[in-house]
């Protein structure tokens, strides 16, 4: 006795969805919020910082606002963060010594003391600078100088701290210079060769 045709079909059906392997949608890797900073090599932040005379940690504060931006409590702007980087800073290093803290990293740098550091020495650099003139005594320019330089120190320790937390205390996953760069470089090395031929040559008569 033949089956019947339509018991055959619906038994093959059932063969055929048992066989199939189920279609998921793909799972998004979770991700860490306290690996979520921007990673730069400690010596190309100082050489982008320098050589840009300072307007490098716009782009720096840009990128370690808009990697937080969905892990913030609130909505925040990151433009507006990098642009008036002395009000933020100190929220900055909030979070990255929270995150240490969450990593069971050493955090022995007091992180809160570093941006104070650098509002500190970004505020008097620029009082500074608006108060000298062409006429102004050369030790000023060497003030504003100083000023200007050691401000990186405290970027840099808060720098060092977030590449430990993403793994990479080098910083190799972006020590190399793109482009962009390299023609920042070149366009800051001529305002410091202006800057520095202007120390040299002391108010004009």
């Amino acid at each position: 006795m033949e089956p019947d045709k339509q018991e055959t079909d619906s038994l093959e059906t059932v063969d055929s969805r048992q066989e199939s392997p189920e279609i998921t949608s793909p799972v998004k890797p979770q991700v860490d919020p306290d690996t979520e900073y921007f990673s730069v090599s400690l010596s190309k932040f100082a050489i982008m910082y320098i050589v840009t005379l300072g307007i490098y940690t716009i782009y720096w504060f840009y990128r370690h606002w808009k990697l937080q931006q969905p892990h913030m409590e609130q909505p925040i702007w990151p433009i507006p963060r990098a642009i008036f980087a002395i009000f933020f800073t100190h929220s900055l290093a909030r979070r990255v010594e929270n995150s240490m803290q969450n990593k069971k990293l050493d955090d022995s740098n007091n992180l809160n003391m570093m941006a104070t550091l650098f509002v500190l020495l970004s505020i008097a650099g620029g009082i500074l600078n608006a108060s000298s003139s062409p006429e102004s005594p050369a030790y000023m320019g060497l003030l504003i100088l100083a000023a200007f330089l050691f401000s990186v120190y405290p970027l840099i320790e808060i720098q060092e701290k977030i590449n430990l937390l993403k793994g990479d205390p080098l910083g190799k996953l972006n020590a190399k210079y793109s482009a962009a760069n390299i023609t920042a470089i070149i366009v800051g090395s001529f305002f410091w060769f202006l800057f520095i031929l202007g120390l040299l040559l002391g108010p004009t008569a």
